[in-house]
């Protein structure tokens, strides 16, 4: 006789990261349409934050590592948003720029972030919003 297992993959935490990850995506497309990803709307709203700023500070600004944000800013260039320069102060390392198109999508993209989030979180109640961002930013190591 096979014993009963007691796992159970709806309280599984990296499961259910990766289906709210999903859920989170969907509500992007609904919001924004496929013309960008969210990681790349997250690199626009950095360098909107900060212009000029490195691929490092960027990568940083958005929790990723440099090797991601590389790929994700050679995406975002060749959509037109973004333009990456040679610094002024030191030519061995580059700036971001966002272009006219860049700094429209970033700042609606920006405009839309409360509605985003509201979106994603329709079944959380305010504080156990506050909950869920303060674990995760645990989590995740940006406390």
């Amino acid at each position: 006789m096979t014993k009963k297992s007691t796992f159970k993959l709806l309280h599984h935490l990296p499961h259910l990261l990766r289906r709210a990850h999903f859920a989170a995506e969907a509500a992007f497309v609904q919001m924004h349409g496929n013309a960008v990803t969210s990681p790349q709307l997250a690199l626009l709203s950095a360098v909107l934050s900060q212009p000029g700023s490195s691929q490092s500070q960027a990568a940083q600004a958005i929790g990723l590592d440099l090797n991601t944000c590389s790929d994700l800013v050679t995406r975002t260039i060749a959509k037109g948003l973004l333009v990456r320069e040679r610094s002024s102060v030191d030519a061995r390392n580059f700036c971001l720029q966002l272009t006219e198109e860049g700094m429209r999508v970033a700042r609606d993209g920006v405009a839309g972030a409360p509605a985003y989030q509201a979106a994603v979180a329709h079944r959380l109640t305010t504080e156990e919003l506050k909950q869920l961002i303060t674990l995760l930013r645990k989590l995740l190591g940006f406390t």
